[in-house]
C-alpha cells in the first residue's frame, strides 16, 4: 500500500482490476481528478503477473496517488481458468471503502471473496461487467445464476452484457450501459498517404499494397487464422494482411504464414500505433476482443467485426459502417475484406461514420460521466438518508 495519506472523513470508491492497461491511464486518471473534485477517494488495487508475460501486458508505472499492488496467477482446469489473487481482501477490509468496482469474473475467487466480504463490511459491490464468457456451458450458467445477483450493480459494457446480466438475475434497475471506450482525443491522426509513406520504409515489404489491418493482442480466441485464409482465399497481389501485437498465439500463426507473401507480422507496437490504423484500408476483428474496434473508429476505419465481446452489436452497424460477420465462415468474412477493399468510396464514407460515432455517442467522455454518475448514485444510496453530505453534487 502507497504511504499516501487517506480520510476517514471522506467516501471512498476502490477498484480492484486484475491488470491496468495502457488504455486504462486516462479512465483512472480523469476519473480521479473528477472524484477528488467531489470529495470521494479513489482507490486502485491491481494484480501484478509473471515478467515473461506476453500478449495483453500490465502497465507498471503509477496510475493515480492511491494505488495497491497484489499477485496474481491463471489456473487452467480442463476448459476453465481460475484466478488466483493474493491479499486484496486484506486490503479491502483495511481500507474500508463504501464502493468496490470489480471486473466480474466467475473464474476469479476473489471476486467471490468480495460477495462473501461486502455483508460484513456494507460496502457497494459494482460489477465493470464485460458479459461475455468464452465456455458458456451448464456448469458455468449455474454458476452464473449465484454469481451475478451478488453485485449491487452492473456498469455493463454494450447493450449484450446488459442482456447477459438481466438473463443471470440482475435486475432492470441494477444496470447502467456504459459503452466502454478508450480516449480517442489522445489518439494523433495522420493523413493516410503520409501514414503509408513511413510504413512502407519501416516495412517495405508492403509495397504499394491495400492494408488489411489487425492489431492486438495475438490470441488463439482472436481467431486470426480466419484472416489468414480469408486472405489466402482471395489471392489479391493488391493486398496485404497487417498483424500489429504480440501473445502467446504469434508463434503458431508466424508458422502458418512462413511461407506467405500476403502477410506481414509487426510484433508489438503501442507508441505510435495511430500510424497503422491510418494507412490501412479496413480493420478487422472475427475472433474476441472490443476496444481495438474503438481505435480503429477513431482513426476512421470501416470495421469487420465478429460478436467481439459482445460490444460490435453496438459499434458496427452492418452496411454503415463496417460489416458485422454472422455466418462464422471464411467465405463470408472473405466476401466483406473483397467488398471493402473493391469499393473505396464507399470505404471512405463508412470510415467517417465510424469517426463520428466514437467522437459522438460512443466518446470517452460520454463514458467517463455515466462512470462518475454511477459511482455517485451509489454512494448517495449508501447512505440511508440518500444524502452523503461529503459527496459534491455538482458537475
Amino acid at each position: 500500500m502507497t504511504s499516501h495519506a487517506t480520510s476517514q472523513n471522506r467516501p471512498k470508491v476502490a477498484f480492484v482490476f486484475d491488470r491496468v492497461m495502457h488504455y486504462h491511464l486516462d479512465l483512472f486518471r480523469q476519473l480521479e481528478t473528477r472524484l477528488t473534485n467531489r470529495g470521494i477517494e479513489l482507490h486502485l488495487i491491481s494484480g501484478t503477473r509473471p515478467d515473461h508475460e506476453t500478449g495483453r501486458v500490465a502497465v507498471t508505472e503509477k496510475v493515480i496517488p492511491w494505488e495497491h499492488k497484489f499477485f496474481l496467477r491463471d489456473k487452467k482446469v480442463g476448459s476453465f481458468v481460475f484466478r488466483l489473487a493474493f491479499g486484496y481482501l486484506k486490503m479491502i477490509r483495511k481500507l474500508r471503502p463504501d464502493v468496490v468496482v470489480c471486473p466480474a469474473h466467475p473464474g476469479d475467487l476473489g471476486h467471490w471473496g468480495l460477495i462473501a466480504l461486502k455483508r460484513f463490511s456494507k460496502f457497494r459491490l459494482l460489477a465493470w461487467q464485460c458479459g461475455y464468457e468464452y465456455n458458456p456451458g451448464r456448469l458455468k450458467r449455474w454458476l452464473l445464476r449465484h454469481f451475478v445477483p451478488g453485485f449491487d450493480f452492473h456498469l455493463a459494457y454494450h447493450s449484450n452484457a446488459r442482456r447477459y446480466v438481466l438473463e443471470n438475475g440482475a435486475r432492470e434497475d441494477q444496470v447502467e450501459i456504459m459503452h466502454n471506450t478508450l480516449n480517442e482525443k489522445k489518439f494523433i491522426i495522420t493523413e493516410k498517404q503520409e501514414a503509408l509513406a513511413i510504413l512502407r520504409q519501416r516495412h517495405p515489404e508492403i509495397g504499394g499494397r491495400k492494408l488489411v489491418l489487425y492489431v492486438g493482442a495475438v490470441m488463439m480466441e482472436k481467431q486470426l487464422e480466419r484472416i489468414l485464409e480469408a486472405m489466402a482465399r482471395l489471392a489479391r497481389n493488391d493486398a496485404v494482411l497487417m498483424i500489429v501485437g504480440d501473445g502467446p498465439h504469434l508463434p503458431v500463426l508466424r508458422t502458418a504464414a512462413a511461407a506467405r507473401k500476403d502477410v506481414v507480422f509487426t510484433g508489438q507496437v503501442i507508441e505510435g500505433v495511430g500510424i497503422y490504423f491510418d494507412a490501412a484500408d479496413v480493420y478487422v476483428l472475427p475472433g474476441t476482443g472490443g476496444l481495438g474496434i474503438n481505435e480503429a473508429m477513431a482513426h476512421s476505419l470501416p470495421i469487420i467485426s465478429g460478436y467481439a465481446d459482445g460490444s460490435a452489436d453496438d459499434l458496427v452497424l452492418d452496411g454503415e459502417n463496417g460489416y458485422r460477420l454472422y455466418d462464422n465462415t471464411i467465405e463470408e468474412l472473405q466476401d466483406r475484406i473483397q467488398r471493402i477493399l473493391d469499393h473505396p468510396e464507399e470505404a471512405k464514407q463508412m470510415g467517417i461514420k465510424s469517426h463520428a460515432w466514437i467522437t459522438g455517442k460512443f466518446s470517452f467522455q460520454m463514458f467517463l460521466d455515466r462512470v462518475e454518475e454511477v459511482l455517485v448514485k451509489q454512494l448517495q444510496d449508501r447512505d440511508s438518508s440518500g444524502d452523503l453530505s461529503t459527496v459534491k453534487n455538482a458537475k
